[in-house]
């Protein structure tokens, strides 16, 4: 009896106490709350986390091939533009050339080697029989005359510049009338020597290309007068200096006319 005895007021107590907990002291804080599923949510969280690195990693990488890609594709259309503009270029030379000095311009050709220092006498030109360049052509720029063919492989080709002190081109002062050869120098100029004068030539005329021997198209511009030399007495012919009109250490590409 008495073992029941406890064993009711135990119950009574445990009830009670029961009672006073839920009554007063309501929710557990927030702050116990949170204390207690923090260690629940930790794998979710960690989870979370992963993935949105993961994610992230991925966005970058996809982002790099991104911007690689459009890099290619800047460059690829910077160099269809650079090509776009080199023939847009070429095409105006020719269409000047044909202008300025003959319907027969036929090609175009890089050059590729030749003599160095201020007296240019053989360009190279990277194309030959192959790409329709023939011995004999003349050679011009939009600026003026370069000079002629006389060596042709099938991919090179070989100009004799007015420079060399091998070349003869036929001239005259324009405006003035007159007939002369022109012949290299090795010092970068051209003389003009055995010109038969209708008007004297002074400095800065304008020498162009004539008829004589038949090798080039006239009006071509060889070059402007820099020294007038004295004239012998015995002789009517006159002799004078000329400055090349182009600057043949610097040609990129030049034109070829068909020859006469």
């Amino acid at each position: 009896m008495a073992s029941f005895l406890r064993a009711w007021y135990l119950f009574l107590a445990l009830g009670l106490l029961t009672f006073v907990t839920t009554a007063f002291v309501g929710t557990a804080p927030a702050t116990v709350s949170a204390a207690v599923a923090l260690p629940h949510q930790l794998p979710y969280r960690a989870g979370v986390n992963l993935r949105q690195s993961l994610a992230s990693m991925v966005d970058r990488r996809d982002l790099r091939a991104a911007n690689a890609r459009l890099r290619e594709e800047l460059e690829a259309t910077r160099e269809a533009l650079r090509a776009t503009e080199l023939e847009s270029d070429r095409l105006r030379e020719i269409l000047a050339i044909r202008e300025a000095q003959s319907p027969g311009v036929v090609a175009t050709a890089q050059v590729v080697g030749g003599s160095t220092g201020s007296a240019v006498e053989r360009l190279v030109l990277g194309s030959g029989s192959s790409d329709g360049v023939e011995s004999r052509m003349p050679v011009t720029v939009p600026a003026g005359l370069v000079g002629i063919v006389t060596e042709v492989t099938s991919g090179r080709s070989v100009v004799r510049t007015i420079l060399d002190p091998e070349s003869r081109v036929g001239v005259t002062v324009r405006g003035r009338g007159g007939q002369g050869v022109a012949i290299g120098e090795l010092g970068g100029t051209v003389r003009v020597a055995r010109f038969v004068e209708s008007d004297p030539v002074q400095v800065g005329d304008v020498v162009e290309t004539s008829s004589y021997g038949g090798l080039f198209p006239r009006g071509v511009q060889v070059g402007v007068v820099t020294d007038v030399l004295p004239p012998d007495p015995n002789d009517l012919r006159r002799t004078f200096v000329v400055r090349p009109a182009v600057d043949l250490s610097v040609l990129l590409e030049v034109a070829l006319i068909a020859p006469q």
